[in-house]
């Protein structure tokens, strides 16, 4: 660790360093970061923190955190914010179990002014803080740091919109890399592109301002100057787009030039009255040569620094099943188009986008308008299929009843991360779309146990004409436990996997090798346990649970939601319509918590859904 920041962990303030200072402390800031990712295995935000490393210290050389409020959109850029915010000593247990979040969170420092993991929310946050510090007659600065890719979330226009209309005294940084995690689509992103042209025009106007103001009456010319700017400025960089949200916009600037930042900063702190946008041009991955060749890799981990650790064939994950098999299938069915809302390399769709440019659709992080978009597609006649993780599904819930399953149109949702997550931690859990979708008139929901079933259960989709969520977990995909190669799927149909005397395990998606794995240990006891695969949370597979409740002892349910409004509840109100509930032991699931971050095995041991915990809960329910 370079003496700078061994300096700035004791206490030193950063605004007595010089400007070459700052240069050598961006630097080794730089190496500390991978140095701090590295060593977590590659756990971590690595390349949009690189691109921020020198707007963190320009803000806080000009500002003053917990009392003023830095907001920092998504989050991934705010490990230098940790860092500067007396939390170096604990970079090291980034994102790992009982250790720093990977996010701003209001919990661990008084200095994360909002908690934050989905993009789009800092505008409308710092909205409430804006107008809470005015109903409260209080003094202090709010400054959103907002990524041009978020810009394309819903809820940023209209905090955009409230912002200008309420005259919001608040400073808007625009941290425009041109990068999210897929590259940025739409016309915003068009528009801000746009801005970043013109050097020459902002040459001009700083040598025009020197010599209008030394005219007589030179100021009021000036000011005249300023109400008529438009017209030269919109012809050169188009920033038009911000005075009429009621912006005052400064830019486009150099993001890695802490004293045009700082300059910037100094300037805007001092007026009010009006919003503020800092136009900011940065590079994701900034310094680091391999990060800055592939920020999409590095977006989420330095892949590039990790050597090879087994010749063993790396399995596929359930992303990559999804991707292959959606491929097959668009192959054979002309009207089958996929949308994602800025996740092509998360939900597996970069090889399809390049062979289906025109199916395969990135709206941009956006999700309640990629579900209705799906709806209209499905409304024209297409079979759309909605690629989303579980946690941004949540997003987009209104759209899923009032444009989906209220007009009964053919929707397929594939539901990607859900479950426990591991070190995304407690914003990024998929730990309800079992219980917001169940509840839902009409809607099929379904999980697979492994590769197979999920490429039979979307084949299935396909031909279903109606809607059908299908949720698979994150990491390697589970093989040969289905037993489905020869088997013809129909919707509300499970499948006996292990016969049992005594008592039977009924799971869902990804706990169903654990239930194998407890049966197993349960036989070395002379305790004869079944194992169903339920597949389907809606409709239940009634039949084959009367059976099984008939042939046993009892039922307990497994799964990887939350035990509130999923599967288990399904079970049991099921069982209590036919006067059966006797035969309901219990269920096993996410208890009613916030899972924080961790590794998936750690989060599922801490929620007793691993083969140890299931056991456990076993042995509560039957003894």
């Amino acid at each position: 660790m370079s003496n700078l920041i061994t300096e700035i962990e004791s206490g030193r303030d950063i605004n007595s360093l010089s400007n070459s200072e700052m240069v050598t402390l961006s630097k080794d800031i730089r190496e500390l970061l991978v140095e701090i990712v590295h060593a977590n295995g590659d756990a971590g935000h690595l390349a949009s923190s690189l691109g921020a490393v020198e707007i963190t210290l320009a803000l806080h050389r000009i500002f003053k955190t917990p009392k003023d409020k830095i907001l920092w959109d998504v989050g991934h850029q705010a490990y230098v914010h940790k860092i500067l915010t007396g939390r170096l000593n604990r970079m090291s247990t980034l994102r790992q179990e009982e250790g720093l979040s990977g996010f701003p969170d209001r919990r661990e420092s008084d200095h994360d002014a909002f908690g934050v993991g989905h993009a789009g929310t800092a505008l409308s946050a710092s909205t409430g803080y804006v107008l809470g510090r005015d109903l409260q007659k209080q003094d202090y600065s709010v400054i959103a740091v907002v990524g041009d890719g978020a810009l394309t979330a819903g809820m940023s226009f209209e905090a955009l919109n409230h912002l200008g209309d309420i005259g919001g005294d608040v400073v808007v940084i625009l941290n425009d890399n041109e990068m999210s995690i897929s590259p940025n689509v739409g016309a915003m992103n068009r528009n801000v592109n746009r801005v970043r042209v013109s050097p020459a025009y902002r040459d001009f106007k700083v040598e025009l301002k020197k010599f209008v103001t030394q005219l007589p009456a030179g100021d009021r010319l000036w000011d005249e100057w300023r109400r008529l700017k438009k017209v030269p400025r919109d012809l050169m960089v188009q920033s038009g787009f911000w005075d009429h949200l009621g912006f005052d916009y400064y830019g486009p600037i150099d993001g890695h030039d802490i004293e045009i930042l700082e300059s910037t900063l100094r300037s805007v702190k001092h007026f009010t009255g009006k919003p503020a946008l800092i136009h900011a041009l940065t590079k994701k991955g900034q310094g680091i040569q391999e990060a800055e060749a592939d920020p999409v890799k590095s977006h989420s981990g330095t892949y590039w620094l990790k050597a090879p650790t087994s010749s063993e064939k790396k399995k596929k994950t359930y992303s990559e099943v999804f991707g292959d098999s959606i491929g097959k299938i668009c192959e054979n069915n002309e009207k089958v188009v996929v949308i994602t809302p800025a996740m092509l390399e998360g939900s597996g769709l970069t090889g399809l986008k390049k062979q289906f440019p025109n199916r395969v659709i990135d709206v941009g992080i956006a999700e309640q308008h990629a579900v209705t978009t799906a709806a209209g597609l499905a409304a024209s006649g297409m079979k759309p299929v909605v690629a989303i993780y579980s946690t941004f599904l949540q997003r987009g819930f209104d759209s899923v009843i009032h444009d989906v399953v209220v007009q009964g149109l053919p929707v397929i949702f594939a539901i990607d991360r859900a479950g426990l997550v591991g070190e995304d931690g407690r914003t990024h859990q998929g730990f309800a779309d079992i219980s917001y979708l169940r509840c839902l008139p009409d809607m099929v929901v379904a999980a697979p146990s492994d590769d197979e079933e999920l490429s039979a259960l979307l084949s299935l989709a396909v031909d279903y004409e109606g809607p059908m969520a299908i949720r698979y977990p994150r990491g390697a995909a589970a093989t040969e436990i289905s037993r489905s190669k020869n088997e013809n799927l129909h919707i509300g149909k499970g499948t006996i996997l292990r016969s049992g005397s005594d008592f039977a395990l009924i799971g869902i998606g990804s706990v169903i090798p654990d239930c194998l794995e407890v049966a197993e240990e349960f036989a070395k006891r002379d305790l004869s346990i079944g194992v169903v695969n339920a597949r389907f949370a809606k409709p239940l597979d009634k039949e084959l649970i009367t059976q099984i409740a008939k042939e046993t002892k009892g039922i307990i349910t497994v799964e990887d939601n939350s035990l509130i409004g999923g599967f288990g509840e399904g079970v049991l109100a099921l069982l209590s319509d036919l006067r059966m509930g006797d035969k309901f032991l219990g269920s096993v699931g996410i208890p009613d918590m916030i899972v924080e971050h961790a590794t998936q095995n750690q989060q599922k041991k801490i929620c007793q859904i691993d083969t140890e915990g299931i056991i456990a809960q076993v042995e509560r329910f039957i003894m």
